[in-house]
């Protein structure tokens, strides 16, 4: 039996209730924290006290009442945020390691960095009037992640460091989430110099995977067969623990998982694929997933299809408006690849037609999805070309700045105020 299906058998097993389930559970999850692979037990602050990095965390309440955790590794320098993919975390910054993960390479350099969390996962799971068993705490999109926890991180930041703006990098999700924040509000584009996507992720109309084009037909379906599904992401840690306990025991045998993940010929490798799935996958809302397949299928990359009486309801049109990306005014830096089955060539192609300041594109023939964040290649082909240009973009500002007689250091303008 595929490994995968197994341990999601395990998952699902976890809504039994009972004294029998909770002695098995004990056994098993003993027995994989003990085995698995040690970065794949450790959360993010043990794993940056381990490598010796100083990791802060800090909390945002959202204007819509989720309350968010997300991390820094302070410094003096720019700030860099990076906002992670979907089912991931904060945490998918820094599992490579040191010298190779994005977070610990732009730290390495001198930048303030912060990684921004979503609603749902692991340290985003609250809410000031509701719980992750409620249908109601679940009745998001990545669209609200845009709209409401962009903004919350993103203010909280320029406020905490006193600093005007920021460069954003977004992997998958993370960059589905940055242009809906720019093109909805496009003030934000004011306060993010550069805009790096790694595995950019808008029209899906030529996605590859196979698992995403059976299930994308079926997605009014999936919606209402699912829609209770993540009262149970309490079962994930179970999970986590359990894959990467299998996949260190019998590394061979996750091929199928990597396959799963990301499409044939990724460059992370089984072994590391342990450390991977003992934070991988994170909580998401199945609205989520709903929202990419109605991408698939329409063609487009437009808001939430509630269905043609509730659209006309909350768009005033029959069909979901389309995002207006020409709002996305802030300079963007494109990363993707040819065997990328869920960013697919042809629709990255689409995107670079609607954005109007593409500053540049790189593609990397050989590189799928979950590379960019998790192949020790990254820092080599990616992360030190995202470096270059910042410092570019830091002198042509500070030359800027120089000519016009401003500071170009911290500001001491006490007139800054939360972002709306």
């Amino acid at each position: 039996m595929n490994i995968y299906i197994l341990l999601s058998l395990v998952v699902l097993v976890r809504t039994v209730q009972g004294g029998l389930w909770s002695f098995i559970k004990g056994a098993l999850d003993e027995t994989a924290s003990r085995y698995a692979a040690e970065d794949g037990r450790l959360n993010i602050s043990q794993l940056a006290a381990k490598y010796k990095y100083p990791l802060e965390e800090h909390q945002v309440h959202t204007i819509d009442g989720y309350i968010i955790n997300f991390h820094r590794i302070p410094n003096r320098g720019p700030i860099v945020f990076l906002m992670h993919g979907i089912l991931e975390s904060s945490d998918s910054w820094v599992l490579l390691g040191p010298g190779k993960a994005l977070a610990y390479v732009l730290a390495e350099q001198g930048y303030d960095v912060w990684m921004g969390n979503a609603r749902g996962n692991q340290h985003a799971n609250k809410h000031v009037s509701m719980n992750t068993t409620m249908s109601r705490f679940w009745e998001f999109t990545w669209e609200e992640i845009a709209l409401y926890d962009l903004p919350a991180m993103i203010s909280y930041i320029l406020e905490t460091t006193r600093q005007h703006s920021m460069y954003y990098v977004g992997h998958s999700q993370g960059t589905t989430s940055g242009y809906v924040l720019c093109a909805m509000r496009p003030q934000y584009n004011n306060y993010i110099r550069m805009m790096f996507s790694l595995a950019p992720v808008a029209w899906m109309g030529n996605v590859k995977s196979p698992l995403v084009k059976m299930f994308s037909p079926a997605y009014n379906v999936l919606a209402y067969a699912l829609k209770d599904f993540n009262t149970y992401t309490s079962g994930l840690d179970m999970f986590n623990k359990m894959s990467s306990f299998v996949c260190t025991v019998i590394p061979t045998r996750c091929d199928n998982i990597l396959h799963s993940l990301s499409g044939h010929e990724t460059k992370v490798s089984p072994t590391f694929l342990a450390i991977i799935l003992g934070h991988y996958p994170t909580g998401a809302s199945t609205y989520q997933f709903v929202h990419y397949g109605q991408l698939v299928e329409s063609k487009r990359f437009c808001r939430y299809d509630f269905g043609t009486s509730r659209n006309f309801e909350v768009y005033g049109q029959n069909n979901p408006p389309d995002y207006n990306l020409t709002n996305v005014v802030v300079p963007v830096v494109l990363f993707h690849g040819n065997r990328d089955w869920l960013s697919a060539p042809a629709d990255v192609n689409i995107l670079m037609h609607h954005l109007p300041n593409v500053y540049d594109e790189t593609n990397l023939s050989d590189f799928t999805h979950i590379d960019y964040v998790y192949a020790e290649e990254a820092k080599e082909v990616v992360y030190d070309k995202i470096i270059e240009h910042i410092e570019i973009s830091e002198s042509i500002h500070y030359l800027d700045v120089k000519s016009r007689g401003m500071k170009t250091k911290e500001s001491n303008d006490s007139s800054i105020k939360p972002l709306d």
